[in-house]
């Protein structure tokens, strides 16, 4: 053989291999993403950790299948929202950066940049996912008319709770073959806020409210905090001001008029809107078990915040006791998933953008400074040690005696075993709870003598906090 026709064989068999090796590269990140599972990520809107039968026990809420996720799964005991009102929390939650970076600390759907904030859903579709979106929205992203690019979801649709189900289940079977990214978004116990103005509860009825002695007794942290700071005493003041005009009925709370039965009244009456919720995340369950999705589907449940339920006389949202700022989190994959509950400090509206790009292999985007939880929920340790969470605030629907707004602003951090908050009005801004010898924050420590080293560890938490996020607040 001449040296031409090595020469060819020799360039034939070079472009044959690489070839074959390129084919052999195709196939195997085809094989990957094969592989990638679906995720399914269900949203609660107003719930508190603890409104759950396997956190509560069966005495006076039942829960059965989100239970049963936290049967299959991690069960996360310190997660706290971003901020304790609904489109701040959620818009962190979708974009994975703090409100004092997208800019929502109230609820305006006003839009944001797309490019410089991403959602989840348009992270997912770029990495080759389906995605579908079912329920309460309340994000700063087009959705009447919206496009699969400008929303992130290939299918929406809007409805009260019991209509999203079926479009959900549908949507998951019709995608069953392929990588699918759902959001099951629920709006109750949300209706808890239309309860306690003694107006029609549009997401499914709870039936007549029993008498006080047959529901859940009122909460044991009923009044304020010891030396409450001033600041959250001028937003307690201006609730007792907050009427309807027209109706003369109370818009807000602490609901001072009410006594230890009123508060048990309410408590019943949320926990069936929980209850309420719960049914309609069996349905979704059911389907997925049905179409033997379980065990390559990773579920990820969580609430945009909490709700006071009566703990110091409170309702609704915006503060930081963690009746309103601490959330359920369960992560779930059958068969993959560690059960068990951890105690990790979790930052719902940071942590779930790159925990579920790491499911889906999908890149986390630029400037997101939460961290994955799926080494977590699948039994390692975590990646980093996290020294704290932070929480954001600001009360702008409350007026003051002479009319005016007041307009406060406030941050919390939540370490192991405290908490220290900060607004930027009053004389005595700040508060230090011991959470592990007061979990109901029913003393302020700010000037106790005993606790003055563990401020001063926490005002320079704070000052790291800021410098770390480029939070500007009180600089």
């Amino acid at each position: 053989m001449d040296s031409n026709n090595r020469t060819i064989n020799r360039r034939e068999f070079l472009q044959t291999t690489t070839l074959l090796t390129i084919s052999a590269m195709a196939q195997t990140l085809q094989a990957a993403k094969a592989k990638r599972p679906n995720i399914l990520f269900i949203t609660t809107d107003q719930q508190f950790a603890d409104a759950l039968s396997c956190t509560m026990g069966r005495g006076y809420i039942r829960t059965p299948n989100i239970d049963s996720l936290a049967a299959s799964g991690m069960l996360f005991t310190k997660a706290y929202c971003a901020n304790p009102l609904c489109v701040p929390n959620r818009t962190s939650i979708y974009t994975g950066r703090y409100p004092h970076e997208h800019g929502k600390q109230i609820n305006s759907t006003k839009a944001i940049d797309a490019k410089e904030f991403p959602n989840i859903g348009m992270v997912l579709r770029k990495a080759g996912y389906v995605t579908g979106y079912f329920g309460k929205w309340h994000l700063p992203y087009p959705f009447k008319k919206a496009t699969a690019q400008n929303s992130g979801y290939d299918q929406r649709s809007d409805a009260l709770d019991y209509k999203i189900a079926a479009p959900t289940i549908k949507f998951i079977r019709n995608n069953k073959n392929k990588p699918f990214f759902v959001v099951f978004s629920l709006m109750n116990p949300h209706n808890i806020c239309q309860y306690a103005r003694s107006q029609p509860l549009p997401d499914g009825d709870i039936g007549k409210v029993p008498p006080a002695n047959n529901c859940p007794p009122a909460p044991a942290n009923l009044e304020k905090a010891r030396n409450q700071s001033d600041a959250l005493e001028a937003v307690w003041q201006a609730r007792l001001r907050a009427k309807d005009k027209k109706k003369n009925i109370r818009k807000f709370a602490p609901l001072d008029k009410w006594d230890a039965d009123d508060w048990r009244k309410y408590r019943w009456a949320y926990y069936r809107m929980v209850e309420l919720a719960d049914k309609e995340v069996g349905k979704i369950l059911a389907a997925l078990k049905k179409l033997r999705l379980e065990s390559n589907t990773v579920i990820i449940f969580t609430s945009d915040h909490g709700d006071g339920i009566g703990a110091h006389r409170w309702a609704q949202k915006n503060m930081f006791y963690d009746e309103t700022a601490r959330i359920p989190f369960i992560i779930s994959q059958k068969g993959t998933t560690k059960i068990g509950t951890s105690d990790f400090l979790v930052n719902n509206g940071l942590d779930i953008m790159p925990t579920i790009c790491d499911y889906a292999g999908a890149k986390v985007p630029e400037k997101c400074q939460g961290m994955s939880l799926r080494n977590i929920a699948e039994g390692s340790r975590p990646r980093k040690k996290r020294k704290y969470v932070a929480c954001s605030t600001r009360f702008v629907q409350d007026l003051r005696a002479d009319g005016k707004p007041i307009n406060l602003e406030g941050r919390m951090i939540r370490t192991e075993n405290y908490k220290y908050y900060i607004f930027d009005q009053g004389k005595q801004p700040e508060m230090l709870i011991d959470m592990k010898n007061d979990p109901g924050e029913m003393e302020n420590l700010v000037g106790n003598p005993s606790y003055k080293k563990i401020l001063e560890e926490h005002r320079e938490i704070f000052a790291e906090y800021k410098k770390e996020t480029g939070d500007s607040f009180l600089s």
